[in-house]
């Protein structure tokens, strides 16, 4: 499959700038390779008030094979005998297109509601939900699913739907998952959850330590893979580093011409390209339209990223009517990537999120008037989600300015350790997903990559002295050292017998402390026997037990 970038009819006469570039979107065919197929039979599943769900079953005349739940008893007898397979309200739905799954209590056990049916069978191919409460509450609900309720217009164009939707189907394959990457959770303890906060459709759920994404209930809002700060969930329709490469190429088009800065402007290819149409007459010249699946697919990287190409602005036009969790998503990461740009000495409204016409004119009324810098183009924007970003910032940040402090939730960070606290336990390295903790080896320190901290906490919740702080904030310096740095060290402790270095001072200061009361160190041997490493240990308790000889 081939996916475009442009979708408008724009006026003719074009600035020769505008016209390179827009030829350049034009021209582009992104490959897609990853698909989800679905097959849909005629078995539609009508949930609801029995009297309401009998009206549609006549809408439909037959068009498909219908079995009614009748929820309120209102069916009645003749006509629904025919299509009520149960009365009552069902305990649950779940599924898609071709596969829906219900359940419904009876004769005191939980019961398939399509085997009630038909002997043998287990699912529908789509459901008609007419019940005042629906029985799929997520935001986005999976194609086959009609959430119609009480509304008469919603109810008029299901019954055009539900023939269309006949057959076989088949869709991209939205995402791409790398679970190495993920900071999910670590040996039980748990960590980020942004992609499952984020996710419109349901389709994502927790495994523990890693998550799990349903291909048939993707719908490609791409809210994941944009609020995902490790990179482990990215957009496939097109990936980002083909999404970018034809940009940088689009840019370059464009500034080879005597223009004013171009400005990057993303809508879907659906509400989003209707409504840019009609106001194609107000684009300004600069503005190149770019059509998308989604916008919530195009995240923090991306738009650092045009900036460091030369663009003067990135716009992102949100759909009519966006699912919360999708226009959230979008604005909380504009919100840290205008934090970003702030503190290094650029204009937060160089990205800005537009929520329709209105907003969207405001937004062209202020685009800037130069570029944040004077810059080549050609950094390299493949890697993960995190290494385009860093390259981005690096490229913008010129200088790189002192750390600056993030909001909470910011994907970038450091840790706090309090020395005090820390006995270098190191259980917050053997649980960081992203091994930006680690032990030195042999040398009692705790080393720390800030490039690859995310801030999931993970350690923070790990670590038994509560020694562990995050501290959301950006250090540009950092994010592109190449070496990890100590955060905390001790002098380590040599056994008193054998001179091996075992522990640190720390850890023996604080054991001898607490057992100094204890009646088993009592005496002076005791408590020595604490200062040696465990092999002397063991020799010097056989020894005072008189089976050292054994022992050897």
């Amino acid at each position: 499959m081939e996916i475009g970038l442009q979708a408008l009819d724009l006026p003719e006469g074009a600035s020769a700038a505008r016209q390179a570039a827009l030829e350049v979107l034009a021209r582009a065919r992104l490959q897609l390779e990853g698909f989800v197929d679905y097959e849909a039979g005629r078995e539609l599943l009508v949930l609801g008030p029995g009297e309401r769900a009998l009206e549609a079953l006549r809408a439909l005349d037959g068009a498909l094979e219908c079995a009614v739940v009748d929820e309120d008893g209102s069916a009645g007898g003749g006509e629904a005998a025919a299509h009520v397979i149960a009365v009552g309200r069902p305990e649950g739905v779940a599924g898609h297109l071709g596969a829906f799954e219900a359940w419904i209590q009876r004769d005191g056990a939980v019961r398939n509601l399509a085997s009630l049916w038909r002997q043998g069978r287990t699912c529908f191919d789509q459901v008609l939900d007419l019940s005042p409460a629906p029985h799929l509450e997520v935001e986005r609900p999976p194609v086959g699913y009609h959430r119609v309720g009480e509304d008469a217009e919603a109810l008029t164009q299901a019954l055009r739907d539900l023939p269309q939707l006949i057959g076989g189907f088949r869709k991209p394959r939205y995402f791409a998952y790398q679970e190495m990457l993920c900071a999910h959770g670590s040996r039980r303890i748990g960590g980020c959850t942004r992609c499952l906060d984020a996710c419109a459709t349901g389709a994502i759920r927790s495994l523990g330590e890693r998550v799990q994404v349903d291909p048939y209930l993707c719908q490609g809002c791409g809210s994941c893979a944009t609020v995902c700060p490790s990179g482990a969930m990215a957009y496939a329709f097109p990936d980002a580093t083909d999404l970018l490469g034809v940009l940088r190429s689009a840019v370059d088009a464009y500034r080879s011409h005597e223009a004013p800065p171009p400005c990057i402007l993303f809508h879907d290819d659906d509400a989003g390209a209707e409504l840019l149409q009609a106001m194609a007459d107000e684009l300004p010249e600069r503005v190149l339209p770019v059509a998308v699946e989604d916008v919530g697919s195009v995240g923090p990287e991306v738009w650092t990223a045009l900036l460091a190409f030369g663009v003067s602005d990135v716009l992102i036009l949100l759909p009519p009517a966006p699912e919360p969790s999708l226009a959230a998503a979008t604005r909380s990461q504009r919100h840290f990537a205008g934090e970003v740009l702030e503190g290094i000495g650029l204009s937060a409204g160089c990205v800005r999120v537009a929520g329709g016409a209105v907003e969207l004119r405001e937004a062209l009324g202020e685009l800037s008037e130069r570029a944040p810098r004077s810059l080549e183009t050609h950094f390299s924007v493949s890697g993960s989600k995190r290494e385009v970003w860093q390259r981005a910032l690096f490229a913008l940040a010129d200088p790189p300015p002192a750390a600056f402090t993030l909001s909470p939730g910011a994907p970038f960070g450091t840790v706090a350790v309090d020395d005090s606290a820390c006995t270098l336990c190191m259980a917050c390295a053997s649980v960081c997903p992203v091994e930006a903790l680690s032990s030195a080896g042999s040398s009692p320190q705790l080393l720390f990559a800030e490039d690859r901290c995310v801030q999931c906490g993970i350690c923070e919740r790990a670590c038994p002295e509560d020694a562990i702080t995050l501290a959301p904030r950006m250090d540009v310096h950092a994010q592109t050292a190449a070496e990890p740095r100590v955060v905390h060290e001790e002098r380590p402790f040599h056994c008193v017998s054998c001179g091996k270095a075992f522990a640190t001072e720390g850890v023996i200061d604080r054991i001898t402390s607490q057992l100094a009361e204890h009646w088993m160190f009592a005496d002076e041997r005791s408590m020595r026997r604490l200062k040696m490493c465990e092999e002397c240990r063991v020799r010097d308790l056989l020894a005072e037990e008189g089976g050292l000889e054994r022992y050897r």
